[in-house]
């Protein structure tokens, strides 16, 4: 199963996002911050990152920053209740596959998981023929 990385600085926040994909069967990493995501990410690459933006240490917006240098491909998504126009637009400047609004849906969750990650197979397949 894809290996998703989930990044929030909230233990219930980040149980909320891990629990369904868990037992969704993908296998997890969980980060407080975004530089413990980009530890993870270099001694583990995910599939797909799941991140909050409001973080001590690195927010998610630096963290998103930090792995397209990295990977430009990479399926991210982005849950956050921060919901301002200015926010979710540099997310998408920088290349989401989704932006969640907390308090998260389990089923939008997994369905916006499941659809990046189809996507990146997709496109993964096509570079490859």
């Amino acid at each position: 199963m894809p290996h998703v990385l989930v990044v929030e600085d909230s233990r219930m926040s980040r149980r909320m996002v891990v629990a369904p994909l868990r037992d969704s069967g993908h296998n997890i990493s969980e980060a407080t911050n975004g530089e413990e995501a980009l530890e993870s990410f270099r001694l583990n690459r995910p599939d797909c990152v799941v991140t909050d933006l409001l973080m001590p240490v690195m927010d998610g917006q630096e963290l998103l920053s930090r792995i397209r240098e990295l990977d430009p491909d990479l399926p991210v998504i982005v849950c956050s209740a921060d919901i301002q126009r200015s926010s979710r637009a540099r997310c998408e400047e920088l290349g989401i596959s989704g932006f969640l609004e907390k308090p998260l849906d389990s089923d939008a969750l997994l369905a916006c998981v499941d659809a990046a990650l189809t996507q990146a197979a997709g496109a993964e397949l096509n570079e490859t023929q």
